[in-house]
């Protein structure tokens, strides 16, 4: 298939520092190149995929207002007619498939790693008919939509399994929580389990812009405790590094995750995750065999005292068949295929 994949405007694929759907995209387009697929790419002008059949820039690099929305739209139907994809693989704003879609017939797979807005999907399904198509990151992103449900997939987001591997000679030493700090995520819950249960707790990840005082109040206070470290932001080889000498990964988030690509990460390393039921936790932590599901901070540090009751290469098989990303890229090609052949 010739397979053209837009994404939102901001960011280069791959991205040079953070950017997860860019990351997500760049394997993608890896895996479909691979398995013979021609791939068509529109995205941040300074993209360096290297895979990519055919690469375009964006006109516009700011994804808001009415402008540069109807620029990046009309950039896409362009690009759209010149190279006649046999489908469109979406990671960008709904609204720049329309023309492409009414005008030219694309067929369009729409793929949300975020917030879904039920107003915006329910009037392109109803403006754009059979033509669209839709995907999720997770089955609970959908438990707030009431209309056109059907047309929705969830489909998980890859990790890269071949990074990220287990270290047969490091022996666990700590509990570990790794991502924004924020209060949503629960790092503050972290400290509580690990001060409760005697545990050294590891602490990295970026502090959340405009959490600074919260960060004060709530983590910086317990720095000083020889059970908690913090090692600031890091980059992919320090945290596999870190994911590696983990006892367990603590997520005891406080908000519906749509995924949690660190859950997949930390288990690539045959590390397991004890978190929260919120978001997309129920989904990906198979209770008892890759980490444990839990609801408050009590449940949490009982289920610590288990850990050691999981077989780590378990934990690392399960994610290897469900979360690699020949596994995902297949998932979605399966979509794409029969979303071609559909009658109109």
């Amino acid at each position: 298939m010739r397979i053209l994949i837009p994404v939102d405007p901001e960011i280069p694929v791959p991205p040079p520092l953070y950017g997860g759907v860019e990351r997500l995209v760049d394997g993608l387009i890896e895996a479909y190149t691979a398995l013979g697929h021609e791939v068509i790419l529109l995205a941040h002008a300074d993209s360096t995929q290297k895979d990519a059949f055919r690469r375009f820039g964006w006109p516009s690099t700011h994804p808001r207002g009415f402008r540069n929305v109807w620029k990046n739209a009309w950039a896409l139907y362009r690009v759209s007619r010149q190279l006649k994809p046999d489908v469109i693989h979406s990671f960008g704003r709904l609204m720049y498939l329309y023309p492409s879609v009414l005008l030219l017939g694309n067929r369009v797979l729409m793929t949300y790693g975020r917030f879904i807005s039920p107003r915006s999907t329910a009037l392109a399904s109803l403006v754009m008919g059979k033509r669209l198509r839709f995907s999720s990151a997770a089955g609970h992103m959908l438990n707030h939509l009431k209309c056109f449900r059907r047309k929705f997939t969830a489909i998980y987001n890859f990790t890269p399994v071949d990074y990220y591997i287990p270290d047969e000679q490091a022996e666990p030493e700590y509990l570990m929580f790794l991502g924004r700090i924020e209060d949503i995520k629960g790092t503050k819950e972290c400290i509580d389990v690990a001060l409760r249960c005697g545990e050294k707790l590891l602490i990295a990840g970026n502090i959340q812009p405009g959490h600074e005082d919260w960060f004060k109040e709530n983590i910086e206070t317990h720095l000083e405790h020889p059970l908690i470290e913090y090692a600031g932001p890091v980059n992919d080889e320090q945290k596999r590094h870190f994911l590696r000498r983990a006892k367990a990964l603590l997520f005891p988030i406080k908000w519906e995750e749509p995924f949690g690509i660190v859950m997949a990460e930390a288990m690539a390393c045959g590390t397991p995750v004890i978190g929260f039921r919120r978001g997309s936790v129920p989904e990906i932590i198979i209770d008892g065999k890759n980490g444990f599901i839990v609801d408050d901070v009590a449940q949490m540090c009982r289920a610590v005292e288990k850990i050691a009751e999981i077989d780590r290469k378990e934990v690392r098989s399960d994610c290897v068949e469900r979360f690699s990303r020949e596994k995902i890229a297949e998932d979605y090609l399966q979509v794409l295929r029969a979303h071609r052949k559909e009658k109109q």
